[in-house]
């Protein structure tokens, strides 16, 4: 959907994308290679980016090194996207024709300032753009429509959950009600669903009620679903509530509203088109977790596995109905696992090709379209992922030398050991400064800190330091300590099986 923005802003977008990843520099000619665009242009961009959004970061340059982005400790930049789509001419069009279809051209030109040229222009940007996700636009009058009902209102839930999320609320409805609603719905059919799905839930309780009092119904309703909605009772108790919300409408629903609600809503836990597929994909789900859980031989509480299992059922059920791209310009996905990726390299790697393999099982992208929302949603689910990630590393072995003598290579170690700690297995110099000899036939240890250089050994395992460790020391020894901690030597042969 990255085409509804200006050639200009889509350009920007790519920029931000690229400068907001896990590496620190970036050269010019990669960015402007990247992005197919001049230097200049690149040099331009930037300066657009920091003079626009300041409040969120701030963008360095080096000729040495690059370019490089710095993060406002007080903002998110996923701001800066939401901001982007809202002001975007083709978004607005989008959203405002969701709230008021069928309206003629005229009443969009002159409600959104367009001139007729523009509303084409704009029209034709949005069609292509709906066409990959197998959703029209038709203009005579204006409606978003598609063979699956379904698909356009999971379609717009991502929209609105990508620009308005949970800080704001788009929709002419009360919020309290449909959250109450949705918190309603998890607890009784036990869908077990976190923070993030229940906002989800009540995005789609929304729109499925505005599309329904416009007109717009479910017409392919499969078997499961019919019956599901026909033979079970209890279901009914939340007629009122559901009324209660659609009530400041001020409109009549159509007869059959109801039975379209349940199905739009309940399409991931009960449209199953047959039950055995759900076993498999349950089962295929625990196996992942198991080889997972023994590839890192660590341990995972029964309450994270049932909620990583239920995440991976979801996540089927959801490709089913709705194989596209889910976000619109930030995937928020990619993001988080970047880190991830530079954090958790074995798990990483593990979680990679398990995803592979189940993936050419199955039949399913589970690596190629999911493996950043599984990374995000186990790093979350996993409980205490990071502890038990951290423990199976092993510590760095550190030689502690000072040329001002064995008393302040003693105070070296204690500096070491109190920002460190389990990091490291701590050694300290045994003779006199004037005695001590550092040769390759010593024990070789990861890394040798001190204050001065040792020229028998490598510069590259030689971090050194001021006779008192400034900040500065610390940040570069965590850095290199937490980078050198992240494969293990025995996970090497694993990474490279």
């Amino acid at each position: 959907m990255e085409r509804l923005l200006s050639p200009s802003m889509h350009r920007r977008v790519l920029l931000l994308n690229l400068l907001n990843g896990p590496n620190s520099w970036v050269t010019s000619e990669y960015l402007a290679e990247s992005i197919e665009c001049s230097k200049k242009t690149i040099m331009l961009d930037c300066q657009y980016i920091e003079d626009r959004w300041s409040d969120y970061l701030t963008i360095e340059t080096s000729r040495k090194n690059g370019i490089r982005l710095i993060a406002s400790p007080h903002r998110s930049i996923h701001d800066i996207y939401n901001e982007i789509i809202q002001e975007s001419n083709a978004f607005s069009l989008l959203e405002s024709i969701f709230f008021e279809p069928m309206q003629p051209a005229v009443f969009w030109e002159k409600k959104l300032f367009l001139s007729n040229s523009s509303l084409y222009r704009l029209s034709n940007l949005i069609s292509s753009a709906l066409k990959d996700r197998n959703i029209q636009m038709s203009r005579s009058p204006y409606f978003v429509h598609g063979k699956d009902e379904r698909q356009v209102r999971y379609f717009f839930i991502c929209y609105f959950m990508e620009v308005y999320g949970i800080r704001a609320w788009p929709f002419h409805l009360d919020r309290e009600k449909i959250f109450r609603l949705s918190n309603k719905i998890n607890k009784k059919f036990n869908l077990e669903l976190n923070d993030s799905q229940i906002v989800h839930l009540a995005y789609s309780i929304a729109v499925t009620i505005i599309r329904e009092r416009q007109g717009f119904l479910i017409q392919n309703r499969k078997d499961p679903i019919n019956c599901f909605v026909k033979t079970t009772i209890d279901i009914r108790k939340y007629q009122s509530d559901v009324e209660e919300i659609a009530e400041p409408l001020n409109v009549i629903l159509p007869d059959n509203w109801y039975e379209d609600f349940c199905y739009s809503i309940f399409w991931w836990d009960f449209g199953w088109d047959n039950e055995q597929e759900k076993v498999n994909v349950i089962n295929q789900a625990e196996n992942l977790v198991n080889t997972i859980k023994n590839a890192l031989s660590i341990s995972i509480s029964e309450q994270s596995k049932a909620s990583i299992i239920r995440l991976i059922e979801y996540i089927y059920a959801k490709h089913k109905m709705f194989p596209y791209k889910k976000f619109m310009v930030y995937d928020r996905y990619l993001y988080s696992s970047r880190a991830i990726k530079q954090n958790f390299i074995v798990f990483t790697a593990v979680v990679n090709k398990a995803l592979s393999v189940l993936e050419a099982k199955m039949k399913f992208p589970w690596k190629t379209m999911y493996l950043d929302e599984i990374l995000h949603e186990m790093a979350i689910r996993w409980e205490n992922l990071s502890t038990l990630t951290d423990e199976m590393r092993h510590q760095l072995s550190v030689l502690v030398l000072s040329d001002l003598g064995k008393e302040h290579a003693q105070l070296l170690r204690s500096v070491l050991k109190e920002n460190f700690r389990n990091k490291v297995d701590l050694f300290v110099q045994e003779s006199h400064y004037y005695d001590q000899t550092i040769s390759s036939s010593d024990r070789n240890y990861d890394l040798y800190v001190s204050n001065y250089a040792v020229e028998t050994v490598d510069e590259e395992i030689n971090m050194i330091v001021e006779d008192i460790p400034s900040f500065k020391n610390l940040t570069d020894l965590r850095k290199y300590i937490d980078k050198r901690r992240l494969v293990l030597p025995k996970d090497i042969a694993y990474l490279n099986a």
